[in-house]
């Protein structure tokens, strides 16, 4: 149920070579497209009551995720001079005893902003303090030309939560294959 282990080995070079990255296979789970993934996802993390933080504008499609879960979606206002994308301040400010972490994408849909490298680890860091979880959508990592944004959140710690997916990143349109990479102890659960 977690993909084909040769393609996740695969996946796991891929992240060795494209990013100088260590991502064990037995970290990445191949899913139904991103769709799915963030499904998987949301169902495994969130319980009724549980407030996700979100830039607006953002994939409409991300809230309905959260909501799914029966968690609810916090959408926190994302102004043109903050490129359209939550930074670590207004995370902190917004979070709650209720908040169980924030969905980003990097870059992001609707407006193709991406989220610097020192203000993801700011966010990271944030979150993590407050014992959440991040959740990063890097589908369209691969249409990063500046490469002060064309890293992988990955990069900021193993309990980081990267989305991705093989028609959007590598332009495989029509294919519904996508893949989670996970914090080890939620591979079961995902799987589940």
């Amino acid at each position: 149920a977690t993909g084909l282990p040769t393609l996740r080995e695969a996946i796991s070079g891929w992240y060795r070579d494209r990013f100088g990255l260590q991502v064990p296979a037995q970290r990445i789970v191949i899913t139904a497209g991103a769709s799915a993934a963030l499904q998987l996802v949301s169902l495994a993390l969130l319980e009724p009551g549980d407030q996700v933080l979100l830039p607006d504008p953002s994939y409409p499609c991300n809230r309905h995720f959260v909501a799914a879960a029966g968690a609810q979606p916090v959408l926190l206002p994302a102004s043109a001079a903050a490129r359209f994308q939550l930074d670590a301040a207004s995370v902190v400010q917004a979070w709650t005893p209720h908040t169980r972490g924030v969905l980003l994408a990097s870059p992001s849909n609707p407006t193709g902003t991406s989220i610097e490298h020192d203000e993801m680890q700011r966010i990271v860091h944030a979150v993590r303090e407050r014992g959440g979880v991040t959740i990063v959508d890097e589908i369209y990592l691969g249409l990063s030309f500046d490469a002060a944004f064309g890293d992988s959140a990955l990069r900021h710690g193993d309990d980081v939560i990267s989305v991705n997916s093989f028609s959007k990143y590598f332009g495989m349109t029509g294919w519904r294959l996508g893949w989670l990479v996970l914090p080890e102890a939620l591979v079961a659960p995902v799987e589940r």
